[in-house]
């Protein structure tokens, strides 16, 4: 039987299914996303960088294939009274756990575990609950727990009050006592030789999206109760117990939202619910030349650039389609290729790019807003021409919503889904990024390649899919026009 690390521990907390799948059957699992891979590099570097708070540590060197070396290490450290250990690796009740600091305190320890979150949440108790279970199992004495997470007041390039640490003893004790059992019904479930029958719900995608959730729902139809929109979980809970999981199958009468019962429709006809007045009195409110813009924009739990927070978002790459009267289109672009700070250049491009008239098309308005408003704050010199832009924004995403209930959108009215539906042709599929999280990634690991065929691969990666964004909402634009 093998043992269980942390990670294993609380893939089984989410869910048991999980755990099993993530022992027994791991090729299961999708694939490792850039966006995800990335996510995982930033929380090993504010790891890193959390070590620097506490001076002469010893970092147990050993990685997780060599775990034996690091037990050996760990106990060689303890045995020298050291005063602060990182990654030491402990064993206990066949649960393995490899705390992130560990600082003496008297005759006990404090079990510090860092996080890149910027704020205590739920999922970490348990994480630090099963680190003090195995280190008190193991023979040390644990006098308080505590959360190390990012302080989102801290501002660059001062990075001395980069985290804050919260004392989570109190919630971690109250956990304590069920540990024990809770490893023995992990270690039983992984003896089981098929996995676990665990009905698909909220813990699919709650607190971490399941790599597993394309195996497990494979069997959920294309349009069923899970893509009725804002349709809560007690509610497919009570439905699918009662065995009703398409949404032609939803009993008569049962009770929904206006949107809800949009959806539903097209649904049940298998057509579009199309309101073209609405829609033609809202495109008249465009005026020539229509801008379609779009913005790709990084937001790194640790920040680089001066004036700015942990998670404060910046713009990296845009995108612009501009549209004539008489049809001719035009494309502006830019992207920053280089680790330097892109805010003043992007601003400069993206002032050339947009006309001082014409109306200016995004999807999903909140983003772009602020994202020019976060320009009004770094650049007060350009509010009035950035403010201009911000006060010509028109919403396509607000037709979808509002007007145009297609039931192959899924139940979403997202640019993703939309775009495939109403114009095939243009497909992320075939795209190396999908996603703007993914142009997160390879934006971050384009920029500190130096010049040549990988980093011109990725540039023109970048390009091509910030520039399909913009050219699909031309089109979307062009076939609304067309009724």
């Amino acid at each position: 039987m093998p043992s269980l690390s942390k990670s294993k521990f609380l893939a089984g907390w989410q869910c048991p299914k999980k755990l099993w799948l993530d022992v027994h059957e791991p090729d299961l699992a999708e694939p490792t996303s850039a966006a995800q891979q990335r996510r995982f590099d930033q929380g090993i570097k504010v790891g890193e960088i959390a070590r620097r708070y506490f001076p002469g540590g010893v970092l147990i060197d050993a990685d997780h294939l060599h775990i034996p070396d690091a037990l050996v290490q760990t106990h060689e450290a303890l045995m020298n009274h050291v005063d602060v250990v990182f990654e030491g690796a402990f064993d206990f009740d066949s649960v393995v756990v490899r705390p992130d600091v560990m600082r003496r305190n008297g005759g006990g320890w404090e079990l510090i575990e860092v996080k890149s979150s910027a704020k205590v949440k739920d999922e970490h108790i348990p994480d630090v609950a099963i680190q003090h279970y195995v280190l008190n199992g193991a023979g040390l004495t644990i006098v308080r727990d505590y959360l190390m997470h990012i302080n989102n007041q801290c501002v660059y390039p001062d990075l001395s009050n980069l985290f804050t640490i919260e004392d989570v003893t109190k919630h971690v004790s109250a956990q304590l006592p069920s540990m024990a059992t809770q490893v023995a019904e992990f270690r039983q479930l992984l003896e089981l030789t098929e996995a676990p029958s665990v009905k698909i719900g909220k813990q699919c995608t709650n607190p971490f999206d399941c790599p597993f959730v394309v195996h497990c729902w494979d069997w959920v139809p294309e349009n069923s109760i899970y893509t009725v929109p804002r349709l809560t979980w007690t509610k497919k809970d009570q439905l699918s117990n009662n065995g009703v999981v398409k949404v032609v199958d939803l009993p008569t009468g049962y009770r929904l939202t206006a949107a809800q019962e949009k959806y539903v429709d097209s649904v049940v006809k298998e057509e579009p619910t199309i309101h073209w007045p609405d829609i033609r009195d809202t495109l008249s409110e465009l005026n020539y030349p229509i801008h379609f813009l779009d913005f790709e924009t990084d937001a790194p739990a640790i920040p680089r650039f001066d004036g700015m927070r942990p998670y404060e978002k910046y713009p990296f790459q845009f995108s612009c389609h501009i549209l004539a009267e008489n049809d001719n289109l035009r494309h502006k672009d830019y992207l920053h290729e280089e680790e330097s700070d892109p805010r003043d250049t992007i601003l400069h491009a993206l002032l050339d790019a947009i006309d001082q008239s014409g109306s200016v098309v995004v999807y999903h308005a909140s983003f772009e807003t602020g994202v020019l408003k976060s320009m009004v704050h770094w650049f007060p010199g350009s509010t009035q021409q950035i403010q201009s832009i911000i006060d010509r924004i028109w919403d396509m995403e607000l037709i979808f919503k509002d007007h145009y209930m297609d039931y192959r959108f899924g139940g979403s009215s997202s640019f993703k889904a939309v775009l495939p539906v109403l114009i095939p042709s243009m497909s992320y599929q075939d795209l190396f990024v999908h996603s703007g999280d993914d142009a997160q990634a390879v934006w971050n690991n384009m920029i500190v390649l130096p010049g040549g065929e990988e980093k011109t691969r990725l540039i023109s990666n970048l390009k091509e899919y910030c520039g399909q964004d913009t050219l699909g909402m031309v089109e979307i634009y062009r076939v609304l026009k067309t009724h």
